[in-house]
Order: C-alpha cells, then structure tokens, then sequence
C-alpha cells in the first residue's frame, strides 16, 4: 500500500505539487487563525459561587451560608471537588468538575442546585451567585485609573473615580469582543448616607426600624396602567424616586402638632464612601484598579487587542485630570513566550540545513530534505486549529522537539534515493530519475513507515495524563503527533516526488566530514565486533553507573517559568485594619521603587468584588520591571528578587513576605487553592484544634533544609465586639432580638435599605449610626433603644456587649475544615523534602483521632503524573515491542532494537547530572522521544542489514556493508535532531527554563544511543546471528 501511494505520487507529480500548495496555504491559514497564549489553559471545568453577606463573621458566614451551598452541591454528577472558604462578609464555594464536563453544561446544573439552596439560607443573608465564566487565567489586562497630578485630590475624589470607573469605563470595556466581565477594586463606592443622631431619635420618639421603613416607603416608582381619555389611552406612571440629597432629607418622617418633622430634622443626609474591604495603591497613591477576565476559551491575543481598542474610546469619554494607565498585558508575556518558541524553530531549521548541506555534500538535497519541515509544521498548524488547540510554550515546545523528528523520514528517503542514483550512474546506465526514486523507496518505505509510527506510539503516555499535567503537555503531544504524521505523509508524496525533480544522478563521493566520520568509525566498528564480549560488558557497566545516578536526581513537577515580573503575597497580623494595610503598601512600593530597575509598583489591598478570596490583612505587590537590557546593575531576575526581599524584610519586619509571579500564583491557586509551590493541608473539625497542630507541624517544617516563604496563614486573632442579645431582658422590656440586631446589621453595618436610581447608575442609600455613638465599646453600649412602652433603655440593658477573638476565616475541602501551610522550596527538589517533611512530623508532631495531614500543590501532580506514567510506560513499550514484530514477523530483532532504548537513557541522565537539573515531567518527556529516534535508528539499520543478506552477503559481510552504508543516515538524523534543539538548550527567552530539561535529555540521550545504535546494535546483531546460524548448522 505505501508502494503504491510512492507510486501513484511519482505518475501524477503534477497534481501532488498543487495539493501540497493548497495544504501550504490553509497551513498559512491556520498560522494566523490558530490562537496564541503563553501558556495551554490549565483551567479545571469549575463553577465559583459567590455570597455576599456584608459585615458577617467568618464563623457566621460557614453556618449559615457555606455548609448549605457545599453540601447542596456535593450530589452533582461528575463533581471531582469541593472547596470553600468563609471569610468576613463573603461565602465562597469552588465546584470542581471531570475535565470531559462541559462548561455551559456544569454551569446550568449549579444554577438549577443554586435555586434549591436557596430555600435553606435565611432571608436578608445574601444571594448566591455564579462568578465570572472566565478561566483562571482569564486576568488578560490590568488598568488604573488615577488623578494625572496628586494635586487634583480635593477636585477628583476616590469616590469620583470609582463611579467613573463602575458606571463609564468598565460598562464601555464589557463590550470588547471575548470580554465576560470587568473587575473594579479600590478607590471609594459612592452611597448616599442618612447619618442618624441617636439622641434626635429620642426627640421625636421614633425607633431606628421606623426610620429605615420610611425611607422604603417613600422611594418607589409604580405603574397605574393606563386609562381611556377619549379615543386616546394614556399609560399612567407613580414617579416617587428620589434624585438627591434633598429628595432624601424632605422625606416626613412624623408630624409634630401639625408641623411635619423632615428627616433632615433628624439626620445628616450626605454623599459618602461605603465601608470597604480592598484598595489598591500604585507607587504611593491610591487609584482604582480594572481588570478585563477573557471568557472561557478565547484567544487572549484578541481580547487584549479588542480590550485596547475600547481603552481609546474610555479615553476620549474620561474627564479632565482623570487618565488610565495600563499596568499589566498578558499579551507581553505571551510574545515573549512564543517568540522563545519561534526563535528555537528557526534557528533550528536553519542548523538542520547546515547539517544536511554537510552530510549529503550538495545543496539540491539538503533543499528536498529542508522542504519536509516547513510543510510538516503546517500541516501540524492545520490539525491543531482543527483540534482547538493554541499556539504556546508547550504546543510549540512539540514542533521544536520534533524538528529533528520530522526530517528524519525524508533525510532516509533522500539518502537513499541519492545513492541508488550514484549507483547506477557508476554502472554506465542512463538513469531514470523517477524510476531511481521508486527503488529507493521501495527499499524504506516501510521501515521508514513503521519508524514514525513508533515515534507517534511513544508519545501515547502523554495523551494519558490528566489533571494539570494532562492540560500542559497533552498539546505538545497533539503538536508532535500531528507533524509527525504530517512527515510520514510528506516522505511518501512529495518528497519522492521532488527527488525525482530536483536530484542530479552524480557519483557518489563522501564528503569531507563523512571521509573523516568514516575513517574513525570503521576501524573502531571493526575493533568492536572483534571484541564483543568487552563492548557489550562496557555498555551495561555505563548504564550500571547512570542508573545509580538516577537516584541522586532530584525531582520536581516542572521549572519555574520566568515570566519578567515579580509579584510579593504580603501577610499582615489578622487584626491590621484596612487603613494600616495601606499604609503598609506605600511602604513597600517606596522602599520597591528605589530598586533602578524597577519600572512601577501596584499593591492590591484585600479583595475586589468577585474573584478574590482575601482579607485586609493580605495584599499581592506587583513589581513590573524595566526590560533587561537597561538594567544598570548585572544581576537576574531571582538575585534581583532575593535582594528585594531582604530590604522588605527591615521595612516591614511585622508582615511575612513571599515571592510568586502573576501566572504562576494564579495556576498555584488553580491548582490547589493555595497560593504557594507546596502546601501542608492539615483536616479536622475543631478550629482551634487545628490551629494548635498547624504550628506544631510549622515548626517541625521550618527545620528542613530547603525550605522558603514558610507561612502558617495567621487566621485567629481577629478582634470582635459581640453584642449578644439577653433574652430574659428583651422579654422584660417588650422587646424582639430584631429590634436590637436592626441597629447592629443597619446602625453600625451600614446595610442598604433603599437605591438611589440615576439613570444607569445605582447608589446605595443607607441609614446608619453618627460614627461618634459607634466609636468604641462603651459608645456602642450607651446607643438608646426604644422599647414597646416608649421608654428607652440603653444597649447593654438588652444586651451583652463583650470584646473577643475570632477567626479571619475558615477554609473547607470535600465538606471538612483544614489549615494550610504554605511554602517554597529552593535549592532542592521538592520529593525529597517532602519526604524529609514527613520523617519530621511523624516524630514531633501527635495527631488526634479524626486529624490528617495531605501535601498539595505541585507536589501533588507530580505524585499523580508519575503514578500514571509508571502504568502508561510499559504498556507503550509492549505496543512499540508488538509494532516491531510486525516490521520484521521475528521476536529476535524487535527485541534487539528495544534492548537498544535503556542504553538511549545513559545520556539524558549524565546531562542532567552534569546540569544540575531535576527529573520533571519536561525531562520525562525528553526521554519519551529520545526512545523515539533511539528506535527509528535501529529499525533503519537492522532492515538494511536484513535486505543484504537477502542479497546474499554473509552476516559479518552485511553487518559491516549496513554499518558503514547506514553510518550517514543515522548519523544525519541523530545531528538533526541534536542540532534541531540547541536553540532550545541555549535559550534564555520567556519559557526557556520549562524547555530547557526536555533539550538536554534529547541532546544527551542521542549522543549515547547513537553510538549505541552504530557500534553495540552491529555487535549484538553479528553475535545473536552467528550463533543461531551455527545452531542451524
């Protein structure tokens, strides 16, 4: 079949070249359609449900909205798990689904279990909601917006900047092409507050309920219908909503001996700040922040242009002495990343043809050769734009591998090809290009064929792998595969095809670099087989001493992705107030901002309105830099960053610094909801019995070497006034709970009771307390309530006021309580550490009954990834072992070549070694397709030995021709894939650091399996031959 596919290409040449323009052209198609990201989304299918409930306790917040959201939607199906935290005045629950689950689908299924929860949360706590259907690193552009000079304070308030950016730029940015929402944090939300004297509440004999219920009443629009006046019907409307200040203030609120008493007799009514729980501040001074979320699946490219597109509409619409400022664009990353893909495709090409133009001595060959890698890589592009697939590190990662790879089939074809037409030409003959061609291919066709068959097979493991691991390196397989199979299509079509156009039968002379290859390998090759019990003692006591090194490898899930930025997780005491936190900041971004190379600084102060799960107390620093380049001083990211965190250590010695960047944290959090490389999760049930243990098991960690940015995230110590209502003391004077916990959740809480509607804007008019009757304890106890009789009595009369300690919040997994402690490691591979960690807890720390302890983070990929692979691997082995019999119908040779594969391993451990880099899953990959080409060598050869025997050649006779004739090909494709890769190995761009094990494996691996494949596979070949040829004998 493959014969006849040669065949009919080699008849219809013309027709084979207009198919391949038109696949030229949809690949160019495809290049430009096909999305580009820095980084596969490793989103898991989750659905984030969010509740509001302002000014409630943590504690609070898990019993009465948490437990019922997790628990209503633990029986959904495919629901892998589970997470939540409850924290001041927000519920916030994390459904996790199976990856094959789709998006749309699980969101309608919260939905629907949504309205059934609904039944069960008290009235007046809060509505559930679904958060943004946007992926976790849907964070695609950051923006300020801030006063262009410091001056314009008392013109341009936080609040003005805030209602500008809610109300004009954020509605104006909704509109961009891919954009599911736009997040505001910071500066001040508007209200319209009615700051009621408690002592003019007496005056009048009026109750705090009364004043809210007025307030209602009197700001409501109806519909009467309509009436019939003559012919004409006229619709008739109630307009009763109030415009403004003093809409609010003449409000009646009772009447006096017929004089009517406003509420502006009463209260204060004023435009104000809501209380807030976030603020951000950028180089010292407060601004509001934006943040464009990319919908789920969109290029990020796009987004970002369509983002920036509207940015130049909001300019023009924002006010004089308001400018906005960009802070931070995925798509920057994202060009450096794919531009460090770009690069190494090039470069590498570009070394291939020097290789080739060596090897084969002319141009007209290396160009045929050459023509496979640009037609592989599009066709690759075309299947992935079939396959939704986007262009980033690890998809393009996969064509960089697989440069070496996918020549390899026309490097054998072309080789062959050239030499059948030296041949003949040698003879005399006039040769027949095409028909020289034909031979060439019959002759590799279908080794060749079962070659690149093999290459996909050992990529199998890949397509196994699941969870984050799954969604990082399945497109790299995908890429692979499908130039992979682009290759074996191309060395069977059009590359005969242009061997027959473009080759010129000449005699066949080495060139000089083979000459010289020749002249060192024959006698060795011949010194070999006359020593064969040595060689082969030599090989396995190489692979004896790189097998005990594996163990002193250490391992990690995958290398850190320098991404040019640095972000700081900053921890204050629980207690620090919103005002300290911000003071804390612009400490930070001044001592930050002396730093020469640091560009801008912008401290994001507790959470925004959706998406962020933080207290006051915390805040992430982002540190953008100025290009390397223009650094003055010569140091890297890493020293830089080390040399940050010590001056931040003396200017905050209170707070605990921690060091991540944008991606990284987010895919962290993503990953195990912690922020941090390796979390201890330690699960029980009693709060305070979990924090007892979390700082026994902190100590026995902070012990390890290799530890960094050890933080036991600091939950009790929340400072609380609780106000409990004495029942016995209600009943004494008339009155309900409601009548006190109204003053609590509205007086002090500043709850809404009524919006005030100005065109698109809304703005929440509130009734509260005048901050002196709430300025302390004592205060809050003297606040007057008036009972059923009319008397009043002070607070504490009906309840108790107390002052105590809290928790900040309380994080759940798979509906239990833990605690997390969060950590880096440097220096050291994290599965030892880990190992180390739990020698150590088991010997200092004691844990109780229904107490244990779980490691996230990336210590938990790496466990599963290689838990799956250690199952995948050898059934992949089993298939090539099986696709091997079938090449050559004998259990002998395809146990040869996969004797060749653990020789193929000797280099890529030695390079590790020697680098000083971990086994991670890029490495596990490098030696995926180093087994690959180890294999494509030993088929080519073994096969070619084969057909001179058939020829009649002896076995040392056609062991030593096969050797010699091959010595070119396996050569050729072994310097291929070697020199393919070294931009990789040598790169410092964005992403180099998650490439950089993958290149080295290869590059080692293929040095040792290629002397291998020339000089141990001839001697074990001549050996196993020999001695079944004298058993038949």
């Amino acid at each position: 079949m493959l014969n006849r596919l040669v065949e009919a290409s080699l008849r219809y040449k013309f027709l084979v070249l207009i198919a391949f323009g038109v696949v030229a052209f949809l690949g160019w198609r495809a290049v430009l359609d096909v999305p580009i990201d820095a980084f596969p989304d490793v989103t898991p299918v989750q659905v984030n449900i969010y509740t509001e409930s302002p000014g409630l306790a943590a504690e609070d917040v898990e019993q009465l909205l948490t437990f019922p959201i997790e628990s209503g939607m633990a029986g959904l199906p495919k629901v892998q798990e589970i997470r939540s935290v409850s924290l001041f005045g927000l519920s916030y629950v994390a459904v996790y689904f199976d990856d094959d689950m789709d998006i749309y689908f699980a969101r309608r299924l919260v939905m629907e279990r949504l309205q059934e929860v609904a039944d069960r949360i008290p009235e007046g706590y809060g509505t559930p909601e679904m958060g943004p259907n946007s992926s976790g690193l849907g964070q695609v552009f950051w923006y300020t917006l801030e006063r262009a000079d410091a001056e314009l304070k008392d013109a341009i308030t936080d609040m003005d900047l805030r209602t500008l950016q809610d109300w004009t730029v954020r509605l104006i940015l909704r509109t961009a092409t891919g954009v599911d929402d736009v997040m505001s944090w910071g500066g001040q939300e508007r209200q319209f507050q009615v700051v009621i004297e408690p002592l003019n509440l007496i005056k009048y004999g009026l109750t705090f309920r009364e004043v809210m219920e007025i307030i209602e009443a009197n700001n409501r629009q109806v519909g009467g219908q309509y009436i019939n006046v003559g012919a004409e019907q006229y619709l008739v409307r109630g307009l009763g909503l109030v415009e403004n200040e003093q809409d609010i203030g003449s409000m009646v609120i009772s009447v006096e001996d017929g004089v009517p008493v406003y509420l502006r007799d009463i209260a204060n009514i004023e435009q104000g700040p809501a209380l807030r729980v976030g603020a951000v501040t950028r180089d010292g001074e407060e601004v509001v922040l934006g943040m464009a979320l990319s919908r789920m699946g969109e290029n990020a490219a796009n987004v970002v242009d369509a983002v920036k597109d509207k940015v130049e509409i909001v300019k023009e619409a924002l006010p004089e002495g308001v400018v906005l400022r960009p802070v931070y664009e995925r798509t920057d990353l994202v060009d450096k990343a794919v531009n460090t893909a770009f690069m190494a495709l090039i470069e590498g090409s570009i070394l291939v043809a020097i290789v080739l133009f060596l090897f084969l001595g002319e141009l007209r060959s290396a160009f045929v050769v050459i023509t496979a890698l640009p037609l592989a890589m599009l066709i690759a592009f075309i299947f992935m734009g079939e396959a939704g697939l986007s262009a980033n590190l690890m998809s393009l990662a996969g064509l960089a591998v697989g440069i070496g790879m996918m020549v390899d089939g026309a490097v054998v074809m072309v080789e062959n090809a050239f030499r059948i037409m030296a041949e003949r030409k040698k003879t005399g003959e006039v040769v027949d290009r095409t028909s020289a061609v034909l031979a060439a291919a019959h002759e590799v066709a279908n080794p060749i064929a079962f070659a690149i068959m093999i290459i996909v097979v050992v990529f199998l493991p890949l397509f196994a792998l699941e969870g984050l691991e799954g969604k990082l390196f399945k497109p790299m397989a995908f890429t692979i595969s499908f130039a992979m199979a682009g290759s074996l299509l191309l060395t069977l079509t059009i590359i005969p095809v242009f061997a027959a156009l473009i080759l010129k039968p000449q005699e066949e002379r080495d060139t000089l670099l083979v000459r010289v290859l020749k002249k060192r390998y024959l006698p060795l090759l011949e010194w070999s087989l006359s020593n064969k019990r040595k060689v082969v003692t030599s090989a396995l006591a190489v692979l004896a001493i790189s097998l005990a090194l594996f163990p002193f490898l250490g391992k990690e899930f995958m290398p850190t992705l320098q991404e040019g930025s640095i972000m700081w997780r900053v921890t204050s005491i629980p207690s620090a107030s919103l005002d300290q936190s911000i003071e804390i900041s612009k400490d930070i971004e001044n001592a930050l901002n002396e730093f020469p190379e640091v560009k801008t600084t912008i401290a994001m102060i507790g959470r925004a309105e959706k998406g962020e799960t933080a207290d006051v107390n915390y805040m992430e620093i982002y540190t953008e830099l100025n290009p390397e380049a223009d650094w003055s001083e010569d140091r890297t990211v890493p020293e830089l960053a080390e040399a940050m965190r010590e001056e931040l250590e003396t200017v905050v010695p209170t707070a605990v610094v921690a060091f991540t960047q944008p991606i990284q944290m987010r895919v962290e959090e993503l990953i195990s909801g912690v922020r941090a490389t390796l979390a201890a999760k330690i699960y029980g049930e009693e709060l305070e019995e979990l924090d007892r243990l979390s700082e026994d098991v902190k100590d026995a960690i902070a012990e390890i070497p290799g530890v960094a940015d050890l933080s036991l995230e600091a939950n009790v110590g929340k400072p609380q006034i609780r106000i409990s209502v004495n029942r016995n003391q209600l009943a004494r004077y008339g009155l309900n709970a409601d009548d006190v916990l109204s003053v609590v959740r509205t007086g002090i809480g500043n709850e809404p009771v009524s919006t005030l509607i100005d065109g698109v804007r809304r703005f929440d008019i509130t009734a509260r307390i005048a901050d002196a009757s709430k300025a302390s304890v004592q205060t809050i106890e003297r606040i007057p309530i008036r009972t059923g009789s009319g008397a009043i009595v002070p607070l504490a009369a009906v309840a108790d006021v107390t002052v105590a300690e809290g928790y900040s919040f309380i994080r759940r997994e798979q509906l239990q309580r833990y605690a997390v402690i969060q950590m880096d490691v440097r220096g050291r591979d994290v599965d030892g550490f880990v190992q180390d960690a739990n020698d150590a807890i088991a010997t200092s720390v004691d844990l109780p009954p229904g107490y244990w302890i779980e490691w996230g983070g990336a210590f938990e990929n790496q466990q599963r990834a290689l838990a799956r692979l250690s199952i995948i691997v050898p059934l992949t082995i089993f298939f090539i072992f099986v696709l091997l019999y079938t090449a050559f119908n004998s259990t002998k040779y395809a146990a040869m070549i996969i004797a060749n594969v653990p020789f193929a391993t000797i280099g890529g451990i030695f390079a590790l070694f020697v680098s000083r880099q971990y086994v991670s899953v890029p490495s596990a990959i490098g030696f995926i397709a180093v087994f690959g080409v180890a294999m494509l060598n030993g088929i080519v050869l073994i096969s070619f030995i084969n057909e001179l025997r058939e020829k009649g050649y002896s076995v040392a006779e056609a062991v030593r021709k096969g050797a010699e004739m091959r010595l070119r090909p396996v050569l050729m494709t072994a310097s291929v894939a070697i020199l393919g890769l070294m931009p990789m190995l040598l790169s410092s761009g964005v992403g180099a650091e998650t490439q950089r094990p993958l290149a080295s494996v290869v590059v080692g691996g293929l040095i040792t399996s290629t002397l291998l494949t020339l000089i141990l596979l001839p001697v074990i070949y001549e050996w196993v031959e020999s001695r079944s040829e004298q058993r038949d004998s």
